[in-house]
């Protein structure tokens, strides 16, 4: 699927004002490279610049890559890009034969916890100068899990974190409050009179099966995935996340269905018909949302997760979408242009426009964005991403055997002890198949 719009040197001299008398020559990993200090931004090569050649990247929405060419090429009208639509799960991997090949963009998509790898096998390149502006503009810790040795390899350019999703119109009429929940002990008291499993029936719902949606619960009673910060330290077996996952067992009293039952047609689809208080979901329903609570009519709200009574605040594991310079490009200080100015203001209204992503920027940077200011729902997922765990990485087998450790909880086929055990070991058995 691919996107042909042309660009004009126009721009770059709109920018940055000529200031080829004032360059800094910057010579990293991708050989000589320049810099204006006036512009403060690369020169870029005279075939993209020029519009000889393209500059190819990798997106993951048709939608986006339509609004952020359109938007670069305000800026930029003589310059061509050309983007593909790339699944960032599969990014970096693809990015590794088809650089080699000749092959790959220039610049693209990919999820952060799979930045490590990218840096590690040179398919990432820094991203230079780039740096000092983009600290500015994001938070410490989203700066922090796309550098290594102090250079950033990737701009965060979306966030996400799952949240509380709560039915307003229907908690006024149960208890004459649309205030939400702050606490797990709050839920379960309105479930004690409302919930009614022959009429399926739930106060809330959610993927009682995946670790992603544990978390908050056993980061809420202490337990951090990644207690030193990196893959080395995850400890399944730790007291902490026993006293999280028993609390968690308890939780099966006010949501009674298996965790293969938990799934999106019984979560998401059940709260869109108006009879379901809190649902945990993520932004990427806001649009289904949306159109069916005006559909039933009903108003909902979002929040932060709600945390054990005597416990911490509910940290959700955040995912960010960052723009990676390609270790392979030929085109280097384009690509760095490109992808910094993904996280621009244009840029990122470019992204909340076409496809409603959250941007990865400051919290008061964030509602600069045309259309964020004021919207209640978006500052509910932006403040539970703002208390979320960022994990450097979480390799698949991590989720395989932390998943497996809760359902074997959720659904009472082993004991906490017993489902402790058995994930340390597969664990460690995943891992070292994985080395």
């Amino acid at each position: 699927m691919m996107k042909v719009l042309f660009l004009s040197l126009l721009g770059l001299m709109v920018l940055g004002g000529c200031g080829n008398d004032e360059v800094l020559n910057d010579a990293g990993d991708d050989g000589e490279i320049v810099w204006d200090d006036v512009a403060l931004e690369y020169v870029m090569e005279e075939a993209v610049a020029s519009g000889e050649e393209a500059l190819k990247v990798w997106v993951e929405y048709e939608s986006y890559g339509d609004a952020l060419v359109e938007a670069f090429g305000e800026v930029y009208p003589d310059v061509v890009v050309t983007y593909e639509v790339i699944a960032k799960v599969d990014s970096v991997e693809r990015m590794a034969l088809d650089g080699e090949a000749g092959s790959g963009a220039d610049v693209f998509m990919a999820n952060h916890d799979h930045l490590a790898g990218a840096i590690d096998h040179a398919t990432a390149a820094p991203l230079g100068n780039y740096g000092g502006a983009l600290r500015e503009r994001v938070s410490d810790a989203f700066v922090e899990v796309v550098s290594r040795d102090d250079e950033m390899y990737g701009v965060p350019v979306a966030t996400e974190s799952i949240a509380l999703f709560y039915n307003k119109t229907l908690l006024e009429e149960l208890t004459g409050s649309s205030k939400p929940a702050e606490t797990w002990e709050e839920i379960i008291e309105l479930a004690s009179v409302y919930n009614d499993s022959g009429a399926n029936q739930w106060t809330i719902r959610f993927m009682a099966g995946e670790l992603y949606y544990a978390y908050p619960v056993l980061s809420s009673l202490g337990w951090s995935l990644f207690a030193d910060g990196d893959v080395e330290s995850v400890d399944l077996g730790a007291g902490e996340l026993r006293e999280g996952l028993e609390y968690y067992q308890l939780l099966r009293e006010i949501w009674d269905v298996n965790s293969a039952d938990a799934t999106y047609d019984s979560i998401e689809n059940e709260f869109v018909k108006g009879e379901t208080p809190y649902v945990i979901t993520g932004p990427w329903v806001f649009s289904d949302f949306d159109t069916y609570s005006e559909e039933n009519g009903f108003e909902y709200g979002v929040t932060t997760l709600p945390r054990a009574k005597d416990g911490e605040t509910a940290a959700s594991l955040t995912g960010i979408s960052v723009a990676v310079v390609s270790g392979y490009t030929e085109y280097p200080a384009a690509a760095r242009v490109f992808a910094n100015f993904m996280a621009s203001d244009a840029g990122m209204t470019a992204l909340y426009e076409s496809t409603g992503a959250i941007p990865a920027l400051t919290e008061d940077l964030v509602t600069e964005v045309d259309g964020i200011a004021g919207n209640e729902k978006l500052a509910g997922v932006i403040a539970q991403s703002a208390a979320a765990d960022l994990t450097p990485q979480i390799p698949e087998y991590l989720y395989t055997a932390g998943n497996e450790l809760v359902v074997n909880v959720w659904d009472d086929v082993l004991s906490v002890d017993e489902a402790q055990e058995r994930a340390s070991e597969q664990y460690e058995e995943l891992k070292s198949l994985a080395e």
